[in-house]
């Protein structure tokens, strides 16, 4: 008998409070005739695997999208070494038909790629600044700092995705905002002000979220977030759940500015290794800032941080929990105001 999570059903199901009812995320089928009808590939495919456990050596099996469809194989790591940091992989947007043409050149470093071998304009600048160990800042980016309108709003979000729905208007795995943090530039290399809330309890934290949010942002001026459409996508929600702050979040998402396509389209440094997320943007540009060493240092141990500070007896965890947690939030608002610094510099 089959008991399985049905996404379509999942994903329509919005929890209108009270008791959770769990056939409306289950879906009973009896497979028994389908399973039976299976048995004798399985019988087969079992006596594979066993003669390949016999093996003295395991066999040599080139690398690819087997290794994690339908799961990540527990001996990925093994076959899949991590690469140099000139590897031609990294090359951002690079096509796989590209990739196979150099490997079958013999070419896996940047620094070996020819220099007819066609590339788009940014990819070669990418390369150089690889084969050349300078970073790359393009003529335009300078330009695009000239529209910010002041004071400027430095914002970062951060949610859990909990399986089951905590409250209403939920659906399974809908990310709930528990944290955000901002920081405040009223001039251009002036001192910033920072603003935090952080949910301290299980109780639902989506109005006193919004409402403190609005209450720092106002009404003018432009919010700076590193990949809009996470933060754009929360608001969406919010405006869907705290109907009463819809008209204030239409306004808010008027008002973003995303700095990461700024980055991805004007700047390259060698230590990004053909990644453009901020925990790679940030110690290369901005090398005093670091996210080594904190207790939370990424989006997932923060909601699991989160989860276990809500959940603690102990107020001594407790309060550690919330220290950590008010740390890496505000290290990632901080790190826009100094990445948005250090780019206008390079920019001139």
């Amino acid at each position: 008998m089959q008991y399985r999570p049905t996404q379509s059903r999942a994903q329509g199901y919005v929890f209108a409070g009270g008791e959770i009812d769990p056939r409306q995320f289950f879906l009973f089928r009896n497979l028994t005739r389908r399973a039976q009808s299976l048995q004798p590939t399985v019988a087969s495919q079992l006596r594979a695997q066993f003669r390949v456990l016999e093996l003295t050596n395991p066999p040599d099996v080139a690398p690819g999208p087997h290794c994690t469809d339908p799961v990540v194989c527990e001996f990925f790591s093994y076959c899949n070494p991590p690469k140099p940091e000139d590897y031609i992989g990294y090359i951002p947007r690079i096509h796989a038909s590209a990739m196979e043409r150099l490997e079958e050149m013999g070419v896996e470093s940047i620094h070996d790629i020819p220099a007819d071998f066609e590339l788009s304009d940014f990819q070669r600048r990418v390369c150089t600044a690889m084969q050349t160990g300078k970073p790359w800042f393009g003529e335009e980016l300078r330009t695009e700092f000239e529209a910010l309108k002041y004071p400027l709003y430095f914002m970062d979000f951060e949610t859990v995705n909990p399986a089951i729905p905590r409250f209403p208007g939920m659906r399974p795995y809908d990310p709930l905002p528990f944290q955000w943090s901002v920081h405040v530039l009223s001039e251009p290399a002036g001192p910033s002000e920072h603003y935090e809330f952080l949910a301290g309890d299980d109780n639902d934290p989506r109005q006193a979220f919004i409402a403190s949010l609005c209450q720092v942002l106002g009404e003018k001026g432009n919010i700076v977030v590193y990949n809009q459409q996470f933060e754009s996508q929360r608001l969406w929600e919010l405006a869907e759940w705290v109907p009463e702050y819809a008209e204030r979040i239409r306004g808010i998402q008027r008002r973003l500015w995303d700095l990461l396509p700024v980055v991805r389209n004007h700047v390259y440094h060698p230590a990004f290794g053909g990644s453009f997320s901020l925990k790679a943007v940030l110690p290369a540009l901005v090398p005093e800032m670091s996210y080594e060493g904190m207790e939370v240092g990424n989006g997932q141990a923060a909601g699991l941080a989160w989860e276990a500070m809500i959940a603690a007896n102990d107020d001594g965890e407790r309060d550690a929990k919330r220290k950590a947690l008010l740390a890496y939030c505000g290290q990632d608002t901080l790190a826009l105001v100094r990445l948005l610094e250090m780019l206008r510099s390079a920019g001139r």
